[in-house]
């Protein structure tokens, strides 16, 4: 019933797959009943060595079968390279269960919706269908289309299919999270999906290539807070900080108005650096937007760390050496001072350019994902799912 307990009903991916093996192999010794064990257990080879080892008689899965309700059927056949891992992140399974929703999976939101999505339909006519956009959206709008049946090209402008997700997996405790580019790139890729990478879709290649349809999953870009005063400070993005682009002094003010993975991630980053870092967000919490056992896991790691978290926080300003808030309730000013760097996480920008410029395209255009408006993989999923079946 405490929140330490609570995060070992669900663990987040931050917990090492099959961490309870152990415990159960300490209980099998002692009891003449078959001991049965569950806990991050996402792959069948972890499985099968928990077997092996002696340490359990009988696997329990629950969240890797709401992310692959053929993940039995799948091992069995040998299929292992095709089961679509379970990734941990808790949003759209027990995160839904929680708030009293369907439960369902961001990577395969066919769970829980079975009725609409259980059995799609091949397509009347197969059309010619662009995506422009290889994140997880386009990927799903990508892979569902060519399921059903359409002639589909997948374009995207970087080297690797992915979006945000490989920006998620290079924090701490987040790598397991760039399996959902790998496992929707496996759907791409079964589904026969043709893909274009390092091309950059605009209205000139649209009109050269002609398709029946356009999926616009253009996502979104970070953006820095427009300031009434921030001269002299040394102000750098999140996603910089992430990818090592940024330079980073030795005291960080992290302002995170998302209060999302970003701040407590890039929170830990630092503080693993070596950066004596504060936290402050504008929420009663940090991490308040995602689901709250891996919220609470991560807030306990960032504690052991040293990490200072200040809630409530509304960024204002700031200097050379200081950042100004103000109390989001209280309203009066909160100085952070001896700073170096202040990082920022705030609202990410839609890349709509596409979307405007095929405004009059005759061709049927859908647009999906962030660039509609900035939310989750989970929206994106869906949208990408729903693209695809109406088509």
């Amino acid at each position: 019933a405490s929140p330490a307990g609570w995060v070992h009903v669900f663990p987040p991916m931050a917990v090492e797959p099959g961490y309870l093996a152990p415990l159960a192999a300490n209980i099998r010794r002692i009891v003449s009943r078959p001991v049965f064990v569950a806990g991050r257990i996402n792959q069948p080879q972890i499985a099968e060595q928990v077997l092996s080892d002696g340490q359990a008689d009988m696997i329990g899965m629950a969240r890797a079968m709401i992310a692959d309700p053929e993940f039995a059927a799948k091992a069995e056949a040998g299929r292992a390279d095709d089961i679509r891992a379970c990734v941990g992140c808790n949003q759209a399974c027990v995160g839904h269960r929680i708030a009293h929703f369907a439960v369902s999976c961001i990577q395969h939101p066919e769970t829980g919706r079975e009725r609409e999505f259980g059995d799609i339909a091949p397509a009347d006519r197969p059309r010619d269908v662009m995506v422009a956009g290889g994140g997880p959206g386009g990927m799903k709008a990508a892979a569902v289309a060519a399921l059903r049946g359409h002639r589909v090209t997948l374009y995207e402008r970087d080297r690797q299919l992915g979006g945000q997700t490989l920006l998620a997996q290079l924090l701490p405790g987040r790598a397991e999270f760039g399996g959902v580019a790998t496992n929707l790139a496996r759907e791409v890729e079964r589904a026969g999906v043709r893909v274009v990478k390092g091309a950059t879709v605009d209205r000139a290649l649209v009109e050269a290539e002609a398709p029946d349809a356009v999926v616009v999953a253009t996502g979104a870009t970070s953006r820095l807070p427009v300031l009434a005063d921030a001269e002299g400070a040394h102000m750098v993005d999140a996603w910089d900080v992430i990818r090592g682009e940024a330079n980073v002094g030795a005291s960080v003010v992290i302002a995170d108005w998302r209060c999302d993975w970003i701040g407590l991630g890039v929170a830990e980053k630092l503080a693993r650096d070596g950066c004596s870092v504060r936290l402050a967000v504008s929420g009663i919490v940090p991490g308040e937007a995602i689901q709250d056992t891996v919220r609470d896991q991560w807030i306990g790691e960032l504690h052991r760390l040293g990490v200072e978290m200040i809630p409530y926080m509304r960024l204002y300003g700031a200097d050379d050496s200081a950042v100004y808030f103000q109390h989001m309730i209280s309203g009066e000013a909160v100085v952070l001072d001896k700073v170096e760097t202040l990082v920022t996480s705030y609202a990410n920008r839609g890349e709509r350019e596409l979307n405007e410029a095929l405004a009059d395209y005759p061709g049927e255009v859908v647009a999906i994902g962030d660039c509609v408006s900035p939310r989750t993989v989970e929206e994106a999923v869906l949208e990408g799912l729903r693209a695809g079946v109406a088509l």
